[in-house]
């Protein structure tokens, strides 16, 4: 019930509050935590790019660069990392323009093999 009623209240907040007002850092799961850390570790052994923890705009950095990076690890981290968010932050990352437009997240009924 708890869980219920906190779901509601970033669902509302994030209704009202629009993308600027979103703290991506307060809706993070622990699980959501673990796969982002290891995102940030992955693209900083292979492409030497840092992402400091600090602020939101770090973290949205981030996730927009390995939405387009095409590295297997990347995405399956970064796919890991968005089933194990609350709706809200999925929905956030859908249309909030954080993830590249073409990035599978964004088209949910593409099948891979060429059909939609």
């Amino acid at each position: 019930m708890l869980l219920k009623s906190l779901w509601r209240r970033s669902r509302q907040q994030s209704g009202k509050s629009g993308d600027k007002g979103f703290r991506l850092r307060d809706h993070l799961t622990y699980t959501g935590d673990y796969h982002l850390e290891r995102l940030s570790k992955l693209l900083e052994l292979r492409y030497q790019r840092k992402f400091p923890w600090d602020s939101d705009d770090s973290i949205r950095d981030m996730i927009h660069f390995a939405s387009r990076v095409q590295d297997q690890d990347i995405q399956r981290e970064l796919l890991l990392f968005y089933l194990n968010c609350s709706p809200a932050v999925q929905e956030y990352l859908r249309s909030g323009g954080i993830v590249d437009a073409s990035h599978y997240i964004h088209n949910p009924n593409h099948n891979g093999d060429g059909s939609d």
